[in-house]
C-alpha cells in the first residue's frame, strides 16, 4: 500500500475536498484523485463516494480513515521529535487563539520570535471554533474554559469572566448604574453568536463577594461580532458584556469605563495548549516563554 496515498486520503477527508487537499499539498487535482483511486484499488474497497457537492465516506472508508489518521499523526510526531536535534527552530509555527482575544500580546510575541528566528514562518488563526491541533497540524493554542482533551498539555494562564463596560459619554448622559438591576434602564449591546442567538439573552452575573444576579438586557443592538460590539461601546451606544482581554487597554486609557467593577460572569480559566511532543520541538519551545508572560499580563 502507498503510504503517500493514505496521507493524501486523510487530508482529502479532513478538508472535505480534493481541490483543497491539492492546494494544501501543492499538487494537481488529478494527482490527488489518482492517488486516492490507486489506494482504493490496492485495498479492493471503495473509500469515498464522490458527488458534485460533497464527499461521503463509505463504511470501509470510515474504518480506514480513523486508523489512517492516527498513523499519519504518529508519523508527523516522529518527524517532529527527530527535529529536536536541530540547533535552531525551522519550518512553520501554527498558533490559534479565540477570535475575541486581544491579539496584541500574541502579535508582540510573534514579532520578537521572527526577529530571533527569521527562518521560521508563523501562521496565526483567530477563530471561535475548536481547532483540532493534531489533525490540523497546529502547534500552540490559547483556549478558554475547561482544559478538555487529556492527551494535550495545558498550561494555565489565569482566569476571567466577561465584564460590563460603557463609554464615558454614554454614562454621563444616562441613569446611574449602582447595581445589576439598574441595567434594565439602559441600552444594552449584546453579543449574539450566530450558532446560538439566544445564548446571551440573559446575563448571569456574580459579584466578588459571591452574590448572583440575572439580567435580561434590553438589546438595543446585537451582533455576532465582538469587534463590532466593542466599537459600538466606544462611540457611546450603550452597555455591553465584553471579554476583559479585549478591552483592558481601552479601560486603562479611559476610552471605556469598567461598569459595576465588582460584578462579572463566572470566571473561566485560560490555557496555553500543545501536544507533549510539540513541547520538545525547538520552534515551540522557543515561543512559549515569549507568549506566556504577555498572555498572563492580560488575563488577570
Amino acid at each position: 500500500m502507498d503510504l503517500n496515498g493514505a496521507l493524501i486520503f486523510v487530508r482529502v477527508v479532513r478538508l472535505g475536498s480534493f481541490t483543497k487537499a491539492a492546494l494544501e499539498l501543492g499538487v494537481p487535482n488529478s494527482t490527488v484523485s489518482d492517488r486516492v483511486s490507486d489506494l482504493e484499488t490496492a485495498l479492493g474497497v471503495t473509500l469515498l463516494v464522490r458527488t458534485t457537492r460533497k464527499l461521503h465516506l463509505t463504511d470501509a472508508g470510515e474504518i480506514f480513515f480513523r486508523k489512517a489518521e492516527l498513523a499519519v499523526a504518529a508519523l508527523m510526531s516522529a518527524g517532529e521529535e527527530a527535529s529536536i536535534f536541530q540547533k535552531h527552530p525551522t519550518g512553520t509555527l501554527k498558533i490559534t487563539a479565540p477570535a475575541d482575544f486581544d491579539y496584541t500580546p500574541i502579535c508582540e510575541a510573534v514579532t520578537e520570535y521572527v526577529q530571533k528566528f527569521p527562518a521560521v514562518k508563523v501562521e496565526l488563526l483567530l477563530t471561535d471554533r475548536l481547532v483540532d491541533l493534531i489533525g490540523e497540524g497546529f502547534d500552540i493554542a490559547l483556549r478558554a474554559g475547561p482544559a478538555g482533551d487529556s492527551t494535550l498539555t495545558a498550561k494555565r494562564m489565569g482566569e476571567s469572566g466577561l465584564i460590563l463596560v460603557a463609554a464615558p459619554l454614554y454614562l454621563q448622559n444616562s441613569a446611574v448604574i449602582d447595581e445589576p438591576g439598574d441595567l434594565s434602564l439602559h441600552k444594552c449591546l449584546v453579543i449574539s453568536p450566530e450558532q446560538n442567538s439566544s445564548s446571551f439573552a440573559t446575563w448571569n452575573l456574580v459579584s466578588t463577594g459571591g452574590k448572583k444576579a440575572k439580567v435580561a438586557p434590553h438589546a438595543h443592538i446585537s451582533s455576532n461580532s465582538v469587534a463590532a460590539i466593542k466599537h459600538l461601546v466606544s462611540i457611546g451606544e450603550g452597555v455591553a458584556l465584553m471579554p476583559p482581554t479585549l478591552v483592558h487597554r481601552d479601560i486603562s486609557s479611559g476610552r471605556i469605563v469598567h461598569v459595576l467593577a465588582e460584578w462579572s460572569t463566572e470566571p473561566w480559566p485560560s490555557y496555553l495548549v500543545y501536544t507533549a511532543h510539540r513541547k520538545s520541538s525547538p520552534k515551540v519551545r522557543e515561543m512559549i516563554p515569549l507568549l506566556e508572560p504577555r498572555i498572563r499580563n492580560v488575563i488577570k
